[in-house]
């Protein structure tokens, strides 16, 4: 085994994908506060405000590597503000404070796209610009961007980031304003009516889940040295819109009817970028993605039909 992992909020969207590759060659331990029988690995609940059981689960496993996973996204973020940025921010400062205790290796933690905001050039964002987030989700993780930034500048800490896109998977989705591209799948193998809570022309940046998961552990494997910031890098892989997602789906022999009904979701997506400039992340790590659009979307068709 290489490493002593433990997978924080491995029951959400991300965590069974993280939890299946780096199973092959590590000691994998997942941790909820939901239980989860479905893992293939050791599971045990966890609440990651509760530092002194975080404590302990790293000390008893011998721990060298966190990937912290948790957060409440950010559609749902905006119901539960209070709860949001207490989970995300004082959840990452325990997961700092035991690291440095313990000795743990290095962090991966994924900041999102939701960090920038309307003064970010949005049309074409790069890794360094002017962020003002308009979403409690956004906001506390540009935070916790902030406090990365810190510890990795002070050598405290070995802190490795992303801000993800979109993620498109077989996971139902859990509250996200991106959550219509994992819907619209559903409900176009289901024959349903979907009702779309952004414009039909709202284009935003997507991703594989196994493009988002394998570009993580490719940063987390690679030696400092060829990381060149101390904050998160950009990734991304297509952009697109929920009427040419629709179509894509169509194209794969389904019919799906789509009703666009805009809500306070898409205000969020409107101070989300356009197209993101992820240059930095490729020529750091020697990273490209493995799927487009419509391979994203038969891929995950063929998922949940499995």
């Amino acid at each position: 085994m290489n490493n002593n992992i433990l997978i924080i909020g491995a029951s959400g969207q991300l965590g069974k994908y993280f939890v299946n590759l780096l199973s092959k060659d590590n000691n994998v331990i997942a941790s909820d506060i939901i239980p989860n029988s479905t893992l293939d690995c050791q599971f045990q609940l966890l609440n990651i405000l509760d530092y002194n059981s975080l404590k302990k689960t790293i000390k008893t496993n011998n721990i060298n590597q966190i990937y912290n996973l948790a957060a409440i996204l950010s559609a749902k973020g905006e119901s539960f503000p209070y709860k949001t940025w207490i989970l995300t921010t004082e959840g990452f400062l325990n997961v700092v404070k035991v690291s440095i205790e313990c000795n743990v290796d290095r962090i991966f933690w994924p900041s999102s796209i939701a960090v920038f905001g309307l003064n970010s050039n949005l049309e074409h964002v790069l890794n360094d610009v002017p962020m003002l987030p308009s979403s409690m989700y956004g906001v506390s993780k540009l935070a916790c961007e902030k406090l990365m930034n810190y510890y990795n500048s002070k050598k405290l800490l070995d802190i490795r980031s992303l801000r993800f896109p979109g993620i498109v998977s077989a996971s139902k989705p859990g509250g996200g304003t991106t959550d219509y591209i994992v819907d619209m799948l559903y409900s176009a193998l289901s024959g349903n009516e979907y009702k779309c809570f952004l414009d039909k022309d709202r284009i935003l940046p997507m991703m594989h889940i196994d493009d988002s998961v394998q570009a993580s552990i490719k940063l987390m494997n690679i030696d400092r040295e060829k990381i060149s910031i101390n904050s998160p890098y950009n990734i991304t892989s297509f952009n697109i819109t929920p009427d040419s997602w629709r179509n894509i789906i169509d194209t794969l022999g389904y019919d799906l009817k789509v009703l666009f009904e805009k809500d306070f979701r898409d205000k969020i997506a409107q101070s989300w970028p356009r197209n993101i400039d992820d240059h930095l992340f490729r020529n750091d790590v020697g990273w490209k993605p493995k799927y487009d659009s419509k391979k994203t979307a038969k891929s995950i068709i063929d998922a949940i039909n499995s």
